[in-house]
């Protein structure tokens, strides 16, 4: 029995070792990462429940494991506001780097939460699931401890490998669980049901995605969708294998994802951007350090100037919201409905190419990075 438990333990030693090879991010290039995925929240990503001021009673039907299933109704008014505001500072604070750790913990349990209301319409969307994990693992890194007018107090380096593991292990169990369901249903060899077809009925005409190339996807020939189903449940359900094989297979893997994602958009226009912020701790965080470090001079003769910036832009956000308005964000501007299209569609591109880069860059070698 000892031996069958240490052979155990010897192959998930080995197995961790292998995905924490594939995962290793030095911590300046998460410290710049931080400061992008603040401003990308701040900017364009913003939380917000505010809106739920607006929904009837009615709705009401939160799922069983949810801490809105806890309370008989919404929650007050004046709750979701302030959470607005709240939410604001504190993406400024993890941008400037100001207690960027509890801050993210912080942001970390307010969306937890009021996300349960969100969703509370009887079905949870999983555009933000994935995407809220990158909170508590980006707080158990030394994110903080760099360009950060007041620094985190520095973790083990065993500490912020775990946590980048974390993350490589739920982005490939997500895929896992979305691709299992395709496999047992796309994948049925009957050239008379296709599941790609399924979701550009539903979303042209039930949800109206008619953007982009969506209205030119009906002149096809039908046969050719069948293949479309095998490819995307077969991709979904190889996150592991990816993640086991190597960091350079990794990175590839998240680069097709990328991919997946931007050819979803421009086809069926479900964009799930943010997956940027989590596919980006891993080959967005090098290029942006690539980035700094080529034009250090020109950063730091800016360094106020971009501080003020982003502080008008979360004074200008908290002003909004305590103005009563409906509406403060990009995403609930009905006419502007392009520019989020366009914005997506520009994030991915960018997300692509930062892959691209690194698969193929002499100068990025694939070797365990300095923490």
């Amino acid at each position: 029995m000892t031996r069958l438990l240490h052979s155990i333990d010897k192959s998930l030693g080995h197995i961790f070792h292998r995905i924490e090879s594939a995962t290793t991010v030095g911590t300046d290039q998460l410290a710049l990462f931080r400061i992008f995925y603040g401003a990308l929240l701040l900017c364009y990503f913003l939380p917000s429940w505010s809106w739920l001021n607006e929904v009837p009673p009615g709705f009401f039907d939160p799922q069983f494991l949810s801490f809105a299933y806890l309370t008989d109704n919404y929650l007050p008014g004046y709750v979701y506001i302030l959470s607005d505001v709240l939410v604001i500072v504190l993406l400024l604070f993890i941008t400037l780097g100001i207690h960027s750790r509890k801050c993210l913990l912080l942001m970390f349990v307010i969306s937890a939460i009021l996300f349960s209301y969100s969703f509370s319409f009887g079905k949870i969307d999983h555009y933000t699931n994935l995407f809220l994990f990158t909170y508590p693992v980006l707080a158990f890194t030394n994110s903080g401890t760099k360009y950060a007018l007041i620094k985190d107090r520095a973790l083990s380096r065993r500490t912020q490998e775990n946590a980048l593991i974390v993350m490589g292990i739920i982005i490939a169990f997500g895929y896992l669980g979305a691709g299992l369901p395709k496999c047992l249903h796309w994948i049925d060899f009957d050239p008379d049901n296709s599941g790609f077809l399924s979701w550009l009925y539903y979303s042209f005409f039930n949800s109206e995605n008619q953007s982009l190339l969506a209205p030119y996807l009906f002149k096809i020939p039908v046969y050719l969708f069948e293949p479309l189903d095998y490819l995307a449940a077969i991709f979904e359900v190889s996150g592991f294998f990816f993640l086991f094989k190597s960091r350079k297979y990794w990175l590839f893997y998240l680069t097709l994802a990328s991919f997946f994602h931007f050819a979803n958009l421009v086809t069926l226009n479900l964009s799930f951007a943010l997956n940027v912020l989590c596919y980006g701790i891993f080959i967005i965080s090098p290029i942006i350090a690539h980035i700094y470090q080529k034009h250090r001079d020109f950063f730091g003769k800016y360094k106020k100037s971009l501080i003020i910036g982003m502080v008008i832009i979360a004074l200008i956000k908290i002003v909004l919201v305590l103005s009563d308005l409906p509406v403060y964000n990009y995403h609930n501007f009905a006419p502007m409905l392009n520019f989020e299209l366009t914005m997506d569609i520009f994030l991915w591109i960018f997300t692509i190419i930062c892959g691209i880069y690194l698969l193929y860059s002499k100068k990025m070698p694939f070797k365990k990075t300095n923490l």
